[in-house]
């Protein structure tokens, strides 16, 4: 599957939309040597890992929404974790808890 992007974010956001999940993400934005902003992160799709790197603005795009999505993640677990592992069955299909 041959997949087309805009820029960086719309590359994660797009891997992310078909199942793919970032695997690593630093949570600072570099500069190189000549002062550019430079952010790159890590996502893997169907086994495959890919690296997805930005410069200046669309590093800072790139950085704020992967940070976002983190972060939306954690609060989800934290809020698992809130629930209980015996109320978290009550939300899952029944198909599942009666699998034999």
């Amino acid at each position: 599957m041959t997949l087309k992007y805009k820029n960086s974010l719309d590359a994660m956001l797009t891997i992310l939309s078909v199942g793919g999940k970032i695997t690593h993400a630093p949570n600072q934005i570099s500069y190189m040597l000549n002062g550019i902003k430079y952010y790159s992160l890590e996502v893997r799709m169907n086994g495959d890992d890919y690296l997805i790197q930005a410069i200046e603005q669309e590093a800072i795009d790139l950085f704020n929404a992967a940070m976002t999505i983190l972060d939306e993640k954690k609060t989800i677990l934290r809020k698992i974790k809130k629930i209980g592992v015996i109320n978290l069955l009550i939300f899952l299909p029944t198909t599942i808890l009666f699998e034999v």
